[in-house]
C-alpha cells in the first residue's frame, strides 16, 4: 500500500491498485495522480513503411513499424521532480532493454508502473513481463484486447490479481467482450473510440457497434467483477444511467493527470488532445497547475 499527500489531499493506493483520495472542501492538487507517457511510436502492428495501415489502423497514437523510441534520460529528469506514489500509465509497443532499465528506476524511486501491452505482443514478451511483475516492476499489467488474436493469455497474467484486459467501445463488439468474462478475465477497462491519429475522421456513434454498447451496457457491467472506464468511454456511454449519483460520484475521480509524448517530447492534458507544450517550456508541476486552472481544455 502507498500513502502521500498531494495539496490538500491524502491519497491511498491499495494492493489491488484502487485508489482513494480523502479531502475537505475542494481539492486542490499540486501535481497529478496519474501520468499516461507514451515511451515509442514503434509497433510491429503499426503503419507500414510504404503508408500502408498496419493491423491497428484505428490506432490514435500513429504507431509504426519503424517508429522512434524516446528518450528516457529526459523523462527521468521530467518526472524526478515530483514525489513518490504517483502512477505512471505507460504504453508499451515493445519492452525494449531501454524500458526495462527506466523501469526498474521506477520501482527504485517510488513510482507505481502500470503497463500496458497488446494482446497480440504478449508471446513474443511473456518472459519479460513475467520477470517484471514478479520483481515489482509492473505494478498494474494491461493487455489491450484484439479480437482477430486467440483469447489465451498466460496464466501468470490471466491470474494476476492487477491484469486489467483494455477493450475499445465501438471497435471491439460487446458480444466479443463479454465472452471475454467466460475465458476467466475478471477486470476490463472500457475506453472511448478516440477521433485522433490514425483514427481521425472515422468515429461514427451511430454505427451498430457503438448502438449495442450503450444499449447492452447494463449486462456487461453483471460479468465482471470490476469494470472501469476512461473519460472519454463516460462520455460517450454515460455509465452513471446504471449507477446512483452517490456511487458514481464516489467511484469517478475527475481527470487529474496529463499526458507525456517522451518521442516528441511535450506535455498535454490527454493522449487525444491537441494541445502540445514542449519539456522545454515548462516544468511539469507548471503545465499541471495551468491544467488545472482551466488554461487548457483537458479534451
Amino acid at each position: 500500500m502507498y500513502k502521500y499527500t498531494n495539496g490538500n489531499a491524502t491519497i491511498t493506493i491499495e494492493k489491488d491498485g484502487t485508489r482513494v483520495i480523502l479531502y475537505e472542501d475542494t481539492l486542490k492538487l499540486e501535481y497529478p495522480l496519474n501520468i499516461d507517457i507514451r515511451v515509442s511510436t514503434q509497433c510491429s502492428f503499426g503503419q507500414k513503411p510504404d503508408g500502408s495501415p498496419g493491423l491497428c489502423s484505428f490506432c490514435h497514437e500513429s504507431a509504426k513499424v519503424n517508429g522512434d523510441e524516446g528518450d528516457f534520460e529526459r523523462l527521468k529528469d521530467i518526472i524526478a521532480t515530483l514525489p513518490p506514489g504517483i502512477e505512471l500509465a505507460i504504453g508499451c509497443n515493445q519492452y525494449t532493454d531501454n524500458l526495462h532499465s527506466f523501469l526498474d528506476w521506477c520501482l527504485m524511486y517510488g513510482f507505481i508502473c502500470n503497463l500496458t501491452v497488446n494482446q497480440g505482443h504478449v508471446p513474443r514478451d511473456k518472459d519479460k513481463l513475467k520477470f517484471g511483475i514478479e520483481n515489482g516492476l509492473i505494478k498494474g499489467l494491461g493487455v489491450s484486447y484484439r479480437s482477430r488474436f486467440k483469447f489465451n493469455l498466460p496464466d501468470f497474467i490471466l491470474n494476476y490479481n492487477n491484469t486489467v484486459i483494455h477493450v475499445i467501445a465501438g471497435i471491439d463488439t460487446i458480444d466479443d467482450v463479454m465472452e471475454l468474462a467466460d475465458k476467466g478475465v475478471k477486470k476490463i477497462l472500457i475506453l472511448g473510440e478516440k477521433d485522433f491519429g490514425f483514427n481521425k475522421g472515422k468515429v461514427d456513434l451511430n454505427t451498430t457497434k457503438h448502438k449495442h454498447w450503450r444499449w447492452y451496457l447494463g449486462k456487461l457491467l453483471d460479468k465482471f467483477d470490476v469494470v472501469s472506464f476512461d473519460n472519454l468511454a463516460l462520455e460517450q456511454l454515460k455509465p452513471e444511467r446504471f449507477l446512483s449519483k452517490e456511487n458514481y460520484d464516489l467511484f469517478n475521480q475527475g481527470e487529474h493527470s496529463l499526458y507525456i509524448n517522451s518521442v516528441e517530447g511535450y506535455f498535454s492534458p490527454s493522449s487525444r488532445s491537441n494541445t502540445k507544450v514542449s519539456v522545454h517550456e515548462c516544468t511539469i508541476r507548471e503545465f499541471f497547475k495551468d491544467l488545472e486552472d482551466g488554461k487548457y481544455s483537458k479534451q
